[in-house]
């Protein structure tokens, strides 16, 4: 993410493109393709932390970012930044196993304070990301004594930012190799292996169309029950209390109806956020003219802290007490909502800037960013309405692996499609540049109505 101030600049001085205009489809490619080398393999790392542990998978990933940071700085064409962007992606399993290990380390009482911390996390490291992205490339140009001293600052004038980015998943690794205990439960030793088998096999045929519900705890708190219910699981004669949670469910074993319909209303939600959030950067870079705001990457770093600040602000007072006031799935429908005028908002800015208002560019950049950021609580809804869905606490890595499968595949569609969009109605002046944010804006409603058909069983409180 520290790349996406100056990806564009970027992609001019290396001579990747000639021409402001078509940074938009070069910079929505190079993310795409890092969604599909982790789209390849997201769900077995899923599946392997079920198996090998959360922690193995974390310190494979934190150095597969690591490594991929530092290379891409020494990027000087386009198949060599693709490629490393595609180690990154390939290394990639964290974002999957972290949710799992949130989800083991909590339970209904206060998994809406523990998921939290997962997009406020995400918030934080956008702010640093987009200080990184926004103040050290091409430092040369402004301290131009440090590249007398450290000439290779001067020949690769983006390697600086990818540096300072590498150190914080390193600092991670490092972190979690020394202090972080293994949270997977331990595997039970099998007293009659034969016999856990035909069990198992006897609890698929038995209820080989399994469904999942939402049901609300008695604070409000609403809780989405998965393929079987793991809070209350049969045991067979032999085995002991636990045996259910000894092994990780198949992936046919995932596919009900209204876990799929989950999926879906995720994937909607995740195209468009991952699309706004490659397209705000190439919006805020492009020219007025053209349908942007002509920000140079210093201000396109502040546009995007502007984003992390609301989000930390949302997620770390607002989102604990409506998720219980409220109800996981209730509120999560409300949220979606918000999407659809914060993206209204932004051709709106694009007015202002053509009649020379600043103030009123602000005001209405600030209100978009305010908007996202209080509909992004739902991704922390949906972070809690997965893991609920898993049917045993070792298939949490399998079930957020499909779910951040689901995710990288809308990666991989959404910012080359929308930036491509984006640069269309830029050169062919399709509606002054703004045709993006109307075909954004409907496909924020689409995802508003999928929200809204999930299914919400409530019990009266």
């Amino acid at each position: 993410m520290a790349c996406f101030p100056y990806i564009n600049q970027m992609l001019l001085d290396t001579g990747v493109v000639d021409d402001p205009k078509k940074t938009g489809f070069y910079a929505g490619l190079i993310e795409s393709m890092f969604a599909v080398a982790e789209l390849l393999t997201v769900f077995q790392w899923g599946a392997a932390s079920d198996r090998w542990g959360r922690k193995p998978v974390l310190l494979i990933g934190c150095a597969g970012a690591a490594l991929s940071s530092v290379l891409f700085g020494f990027a000087t064409t386009f198949p060599m930044m693709i490629l490393t962007r595609m180690i990154n992606g390939l290394a990639n399993g964290n974002v999957a196993v972290l949710k799992s290990v949130i989800g083991e380390l909590c339970d209904e009482t206060n998994q809406s304070i523990a998921f939290t911390f997962f997009p406020l996390s995400m918030a934080i490291g956008t702010i640093l990301a987009s200080a990184i992205g926004g103040y050290f490339p091409r430092i040369t140009d402004r301290f131009p004594k440090l590249g007398q001293t450290i000439p290779i600052f001067d020949r690769y004038p983006y390697l600086l930012p990818c540096l300072v980015a590498a150190v914080f998943p390193l600092i991670s690794g490092l972190v979690a190799w020394i202090w972080m205990e293994e949270t997977l439960p331990p595997k039970t030793r099998d007293i009659q292996v034969e016999g856990q088998s035909q069990s198992r096999s006897q609890v698929h045929h038995a209820h080989p169309h399994t469904t999942v519900h939402y049901s609300s705890t008695d604070e409000g708190d609403t809780r989405m029950e998965g393929a079987t219910d793991h809070h209350n699981t049969w045991t067979p004669p032999g085995q002991i209390d636990d045996q259910e949670d000894d092994v990780p469910v198949s992936f046919r074993d995932l596919l009900t109806p209204d876990i799929n319909a989950l999926m879906t209303s995720f994937g909607l939600l995740q195209l468009q956020g991952i699309s706004f959030l490659g397209l705000l950067p190439l919006f805020c870079f492009t020219p007025v003219p053209s349908g942007g705001l002509s920000f140079p990457s210093g201000k396109i770093g502040l546009a995007m802290s502007i984003r992390g600040v609301s989000t930390i602000a949302v997620q770390l007072f607002a989102f604990p007490w409506l998720s219980k006031k409220i109800g996981t799935v209730k509120l999560y429908k409300v949220l979606v909502i918000l999407f659809i005028p914060a993206f209204v908002l932004l051709p709106l800015c694009n007015v202002m800037a053509r009649v020379g208002r600043d103030v009123g560019v602000w005001i209405g950049l600030s209100g978009s960013m305010g908007l996202y950021a209080a509909g992004n609580m739902a991704f922390a809804c949906n972070l809690i309405m997965v893991n609920d869905a898993a049917p045993n606490r070792r298939s949490l890595g399998a079930i957020n692996g499909w779910s951040q499968a689901v995710s990288s595949l809308m990666r991989a569609i959404g910012p080359g499609t929308s930036s491509a969009l984006f640069a269309l109605s830029v050169d062919k002046h399709v509606l002054n540049g703004q045709l993006i944010w109307i075909v954004i804006s409907a496909l924020s409603v689409v995802s508003a109505l999928a929200a809204l058909m999930l299914k919400n069983d409530h019990r009266k409180i």
